[in-house]
């Protein structure tokens, strides 16, 4: 049994926290709810045609994750993340892209594939229509297709409390990156064959100094900075 939403999601009753708690975490990464906005408990559950209930019980989940922060007697609102936080972010995100390249290196499935090799493409057609917004969405499923790839449980939910953070100070697909996005798209496209073919300590290093922004150029390429090259400011990532 389900229950139809005005947005077009439809709930399953018995899963109605899970999918609600999926639903309003993508709407932070979407962008339709921004840093500082409030989320209403009534409001949402008045949207999606149920009751409060289930609403209350995946936002006590995002507050946990860091994604949503309650403020007593205020309610609750999409996190913002101070510089501090971010750069905290950034360096999370190196060690957790590490740890996954390492482990999903030489174990991809033909499916994760196919998948890494879609985004890679979809990122080079955005970059060729100069469309950031895309990019940017690719980039992310990028980089989250390689976490889950690791068919680790516990490594999707770190990058799901860490990417909220990423989106908010643009820390991938930096809107700021004077270089050529379809350049960037091909850095992608070296991380994946380094998963392919190299050891698990290559793809790993190559993994985190990507990570780090240390990775790639507008003259070059990911190797060049293995080499000892400089990244361009605000590389995308």
């Amino acid at each position: 049994m389900t229950d139809s939403v005005a947005n077009g999601l439809h709930l399953d009753r018995a899963l109605l926290s899970e999918q609600i708690y999926t639903h309003i975490k993508k709407m932070i990464k979407d962008g339709t709810l921004e840093p500082g906005d409030q989320v209403v408990e009534y409001k949402l559950a008045r949207e999606m045609g149920v009751s409060q209930a289930p609403v209350r019980e995946a936002l006590k989940r995002l507050v946990h994750d860091g994604i949503v922060t309650n403020i007593p007697r205020n309610g609750n609102f999409v996190s913002r993340f101070s510089t501090q936080e971010a750069e905290d972010a950034r360096v999370g995100r190196v060690a957790l892209e590490e740890m996954a390249a390492r482990l999903a290196c030489g174990r991809l499935q033909e499916q994760d594939l196919v998948n890494l090799n879609d985004l890679i493409e979809q990122m080079r057609e955005a970059a060729e229509r100069r469309d950031l917004s895309a990019f940017r969405e690719h980039d992310f499923a990028f980089h989250r297709a390689v976490v889950q790839a690791t068919r680790n449980t516990y490594l999707p939910r770190m990058w799901d409390i860490v990417e909220p953070s990423l989106r908010s100070f643009d820390i991938l697909s930096d809107p700021a990156f004077k270089g050529d996005w379809r350049v960037a798209a091909e850095w992608h496209q070296d991380l994946l064959d380094a998963l392919v073919s190299s050891t698990p300590g290559e793809a790993a290093a190559l993994f985190a100094r990507h990570a780090a922004s240390l990775a790639g150029n507008a003259e070059g390429d990911l190797e060049d900075v293995l080499r000892g090259g400089q990244p361009a400011a605000g590389a995308p990532s």
